[in-house]
């Protein structure tokens, strides 16, 4: 570990290291190229609504908020797989999931040649490192990254761990040490899990009576469009949790949700401790964020808790990219739809080297940059090995392999999606269209044994 000299009295750590760069000013033009540092920061189980500076008033998030008001924010942005392992698999090998093999949390692993960021990086120049929750199923990521500290089955233990590692290291670094692709997994706010199984009972009372003025209402769409697929009805509307949770009286379901954001806030004050040392560092000019989430949580929308399904609670998820000096701050980006697949091509082009092999996802550099591109006009998520969601400008289409039910929401009239236009005469263009979207889309997949499981897409 290196030991920088004291700072002068009078001037604080950050001054004195920002004093040391003017006085470096004046080196080769070779210097000032270097490969910026990467720092990926990703929280578990995360909607994009659940932040103060995306309009949310019952959650208290001031290092989001500024990591936002540094950088840009893109607002249509979803999971690649609204469940932990494929949609960190999508992440660290730029593949869909049905080709990645990780179609489902931990049954299937990852397909063996398929490179990983951190492998990929390595080889490329930049220190790689990891602390916190990885996830990938079938891929020991300690051969890959340089790993700081490991993953916690409880953010509420754990996150503090990650938040600390990443300090002490940024704190250790020296100015010619190789730049650094840091990722740090964060688990919260995902232990609103484990509030959920040990809350399922309908409970008599509120807890803690003094909280009965602090619930956030019901959300708008708490009800729902019956008409849903059989194979998510299975999973979500039957068995003994749901059950018991359609007896919950209004007042437990508001407590839910107020319960999921003091999760949120507690990852949030651990980012703060990343964002402030890497200040503190001097490396915070010269350093690439991105900050997002592998899915959402249902949180009461629909009545529904929990994952892997398409609603937006579920799917879509927070995606910042903020690099200070470099590029555009406080920008809200709402018109372009992005991906989980997203994350490896553009961390990759912002450090100036290839993207791994096939990555399905795309660069959002350009955007970032405000440089004119023809962007993606749908994406496609996937879920439950079968499940589909097509997402265009207007429309968000979901089917299931050999479920007669399909679900079509205007995404513009109908952001709730409280009714399902799949079975209208009026609509039947509409979802023709984004069958043959999904088809376009499968057709340029090369899927893994696990992902032939979905069979074929029938238009």
């Amino acid at each position: 570990m290196s030991h920088a000299s004291p700072a002068p009295a009078g001037i604080t750590r950050r001054q004195a290291l920002s004093a040391g760069a003017a006085l470096c000013a004046g080196a080769p033009a070779s210097a000032a190229r270097r490969k910026p540092n990467l720092l990926f920061i990703h929280t578990d189980q995360h909607f994009a609504g659940a932040i103060a500076a995306h309009g949310c008033a019952d959650v208290h998030t001031p290092n989001i908020d500024r990591l936002i008001a540094r950088g840009v924010t893109f607002h249509e942005s979803y999971s690649a797989n609204p469940v932990c392992c494929p949609a960190r698999t999508a992440w660290y090998t730029g593949r869909c999931t049905s080709e990645s093999g990780v179609v489902q949390n931990d049954r299937f692993p990852i397909e063996p040649a398929m490179p990983d960021l951190g492998q990929w990086f390595g080889a490329r120049g930049y220190d790689a490192l990891y602390a916190g929750k990885w996830h990938v199923t079938g891929r020991d990521f300690t051969p890959s990254f340089r790993v700081l500290s490991h993953g916690h089955g409880l953010g509420e233990h754990g996150d503090a761990t990650v938040a600390r590692a990443a300090r002490e290291y940024l704190r250790s670094r020296r100015r010619t040490d190789k730049p650094f692709f840091l990722s740090l997994g964060f688990l919260q706010p995902h232990d609103i899990c484990y509030w959920v199984f040990a809350h399922t009972e309908p409970l008599a009372a509120l807890p803690y009576p003094d909280l009965a003025r602090e619930l956030p209402p019901l959300w708008p769409n708490h009800g729902f469009d019956a008409r849903e697929p059989e194979t998510f009805r299975k999973n979500w509307r039957m068995g003994r949790i749901r059950q018991n949770m359609e007896r919950w009286e209004e007042w437990q379901w508001r407590y839910y949700r107020w319960s999921y954001y003091r999760h949120v806030e507690m990852v949030d004050a651990h980012i703060g401790t990343v964002l402030d040392a890497l200040a503190e560092s001097g490396h915070d000019r010269d350093t690439a964020i991105i900050f997002t989430a592998d899915h959402g949580d249902g949180m009461g929308a629909h009545q529904l808790w929990q994952k892997m399904y398409f609603y937006e609670e579920a799917a879509r998820v927070p995606f910042v990219v903020s690099w200070p000096g470099e590029l555009e701050a406080g920008k809200q980006d709402r018109a372009h739809l992005v991906s989980g697949l997203d994350v490896a091509p553009t961390l990759c082009d912002l450090a100036g080297i290839e993207a791994p092999p096939d990555c399905r996802g795309r660069s959002l550099a350009p955007l970032l940059r405000r440089k004119p591109v023809e962007w993606r006009d749908y994406l496609v998520s996937e879920a439950a090995t079968t499940g589909r969601m097509v997402r265009t400008a207007g429309h968000k289409f979901i089917k299931y392999q050999g479920d007669g039910t399909e679900q079509l929401f205007d995404m513009r009239a109908d952001r709730g999606e409280m009714h399902n236009l799949a079975a209208e005469g009026s609509s039947a263009g509409v979802a023709a269209d984004h069958r043959k979207l999904l088809k376009e889309w499968e057709a340029h997949l090369s899927p893994s044994p696990a992902g032939r499981l979905t069979g074929t897409w029938d238009g």
